[in-house]
């Protein structure tokens, strides 16, 4: 399934947030593409006019067998006052509204948005405009396709992160790919909760205070979590995973797949990688097939699963810390990888160029 979002200068950066946000939860199943809008900005928009931004946008695609959707994501107002909307001429098209999430409260509008976006798809891959009337809920009951023409309802549905059995049963019987579906629905629910913890997250820091935490990295590229009397292993794997987590580490504002592709840069890591886990071959032939993976197309592939375990393992590790968790799980920023943690609390017992970047 491969998802075409369509972003309005004032959504430019949302949308990079967007996939960032959704990618990792929704793995290889769903793929995404922004395409910037260019046309004129309005403060009120007509759902024809809405739609046909989708339509201009799909005409231009090349179209495979591959279900695909067109999203545009607008700043302005439409004209009934919906979040959003599918098409009712072509189900693959359809206009999600992006702001005012401060008035219910929400100051991070990604997490409302994704919402309401992974609804959009759901309706749009399982049901079409022609099904979505039989499928709204008038009256709320905390799921996914609850109408909410109350505003003000979207925190019951939001704070629920659920599915209700009726609709979970209409997805079924509409599903072509059994598998496949179950596949969707988990990953989607996996959205929800996400969401759900970010917005609702109760934060045991009001209560406790704000632990005191050490980052060691020692020998044997152990790095080692210090928290007031307990210390925890970072559960990441000898290789990669922690190279590339002391490469970030060596660059504060952080590094962007394509500066991995950079030869000083690339090298750099490589050298991370083979000084402190390998044990055989040499440093030209890694660096040779790193060079032709480039080349090929496949480096930055084989570098976004091993961010995607990573971000899982410290998430999972780190659950019982959010804080902390955050400023040690890699973070995208502005296209860049970054780890936030505050290089003081980092105590480097492995090597003292390790944290030094050039």
């Amino acid at each position: 399934m491969q998802i075409h979002l369509i972003a309005d200068v004032q959504n430019a950066d949302l949308t990079d947030a967007l996939v960032s946000y959704l990618q990792p939860l929704l793995a290889h199943r769903v793929t995404f593409q922004i395409h910037p809008y260019e046309g004129e900005e309005r403060t009120f928009w007509t759902w024809k006019e809405l739609f046909d931004i989708g339509t201009q946008v799909k005409n231009k695609q090349l179209l495979g067998r591959e279900a695909q959707c067109f999203v545009f994501l607008c700043h302005g107002y439409n004209e009934h006052n919906w979040f959003g909307s599918i098409s009712e001429e072509d189900s693959n098209i359809a206009f999600l509204h992006t702001f005012g999430w401060e008035n219910l409260g929400f100051q991070n509008s990604l997490y409302p948005v994704a919402y309401h976006l992974m609804s959009l798809l759901t309706g749009m891959k399982f049901f079409g405009s022609y099904q979505m009337a039989d499928v709204y809920h008038g009256i709320s009951r905390g799921c996914m396709f609850d109408f909410t023409g109350n505003k003000s309802e979207v925190r019951f549905k939001l704070q629920s992160a659920n599915i209700c059995p009726e609709c979970l049963g209409k997805i079924a019987s509409n599903a072509e790919d059994k598998a496949e579906a179950m596949d969707y629905v988990q990953r989607l629910l996996s959205v929800f909760r996400s969401v759900k913890d970010h917005l609702f997250a109760v934060d045991l820091h009001q209560y406790f205070g704000n632990l005191e935490y050490k980052l060691v990295l020692s020998h044997g590229a152990s790095i080692l979590l210090k928290i007031d009397n307990r210390s925890i292993e970072l559960p990441l794997s000898k290789g990669k995973e922690k190279a590339l987590f002391l490469m970030l580490l060596r660059h504060e504002k952080g590094l962007t797949y394509k500066d991995f592709e950079k030869d000083p840069i690339l090298r750099e890591f490589l050298t991370i990688y083979f000084r402190h886990f390998v044990n055989q071959g040499t440093f030209e032939s890694i660096y040779r097939q790193a060079k032709q993976q480039i080349e090929d197309g496949s480096f930055r592939k084989q570098l976004e699963p091993v961010i995607s375990r990573m971000r899982k393992k410290l998430q999972q590790s780190l659950a019982a810390y959010p804080k902390i968790m955050e400023a040690l799980t890699i973070q995208s920023r502005q296209g860049a990888l970054v780890i936030p943690v505050q290089r003081l609390r980092v105590e480097n017992l492995l090597d003292k160029s390790i944290l030094k970047a050039g």
